[in-house]
Order: C-alpha cells, then sequence, then structure tokens
C-alpha cells in the first residue's frame, strides 16, 4: 500500500466534503479492507414513520468504504479512483442508531478495482444492506 492508513483515514474524514458533513469515521484500514462508522444524527431518518434511516445515506456510506478499501490497492500516491457502479440491496430498514460498514476488494486489476460491502448495526448485530462496486483506476500519468 503506497499510501498509508493516516492518509487513507485523512482523505475520507477530512478531504472528501460530502464525507465531512455526513461525519464519516473511519475505524480500520488494512490491505484490501476497510470499516466505517456513520454516527447517527435525526437528518438521516428518510421514513418517520417506521422510523428508518434514508437509503442514500446508507448508499454514501457503502460506497465511501468501498472505495477506501479499493484505495488500499493503489501503487502510486497520484493513482485516482472513480465510482463506475454500485448495487446496494436494502435488506431491513436502518435503526436511529449508529451504523457501521466493512469493505474488502474481491478483484483487483489494472483499470478496475470490484469491492463487496457491508454496513450493519453492532449489539445486537443488525445486517441492513449489502452492496457490490466497481472502481475505475486511473495510474499516474493517464489521462
Amino acid at each position: 500500500m503506497t499510501l498509508s492508513k493516516e492518509d487513507i483515514r485523512h482523505i475520507f474524514e477530512e478531504v472528501i466534503p460530502f464525507n465531512k458533513h455526513l461525519g464519516i469515521k473511519v475505524l480500520d484500514i488494512s490491505h484490501h479492507y476497510t470499516k466505517m462508522k456513520l454516527p447517527y444524527r435525526p437528518e438521516f431518518v428518510g421514513d418517520n414513520l417506521r422510523p428508518a434511516l434514508h437509503g442514500g445515506v446508507i448508499s454514501a456510506l457503502l460506497d465511501s468504504v468501498g472505495g477506501a478499501a479499493a484505495m488500499t490497492t493503489l501503487s502510486h500516491p497520484e493513482d485516482r479512483l472513480s465510482t463506475i457502479d454500485i448495487r446496494v440491496d436494502y435488506l431491513l430498514p436502518g435503526d436511529e442508531r449508529d451504523i457501521f460498514a466493512d469493505g474488502k476488494v474481491i478483484r483487483s486489476g489494472n483499470r478496475i478495482v470490484v469491492t463487496e460491502m457491508i454496513a450493519y448495526h453492532e449489539n445486537p448485530r443488525k445486517v441492513i444492506a449489502d452492496g457490490r462496486a466497481v472502481y475505475n483506476v486511473r495510474r499516474k500519468g493517464e489521462r
């Protein structure tokens, strides 16, 4: 991993404005893996009748955790990633509590990285969504 764990943490918590606005926190990073936390806020509720978390908040967290896992595969600090495709399956309504997400790389090629992600609540563990994402890799020097 060319980028340090602290570099990746800084990018996903401080550099990406949307992530900073949401309050996403990076909890763990290793090669091909990341874990993140999205602290609950009342503004994240999308269905007041249940109440349940908005799907867009969940998918944003999954895209971030997948992108961070993909970032661990980059070979140069100037390499760049962008999301090509993301699929999210919402399995259960999200509760009014913190969301955790794990992302892992399942394929890393020269031009794309594929990740699997899962979003859940802890204590007790409740899986609320899972997904798969494909990221485009632009290597240093490529247009």
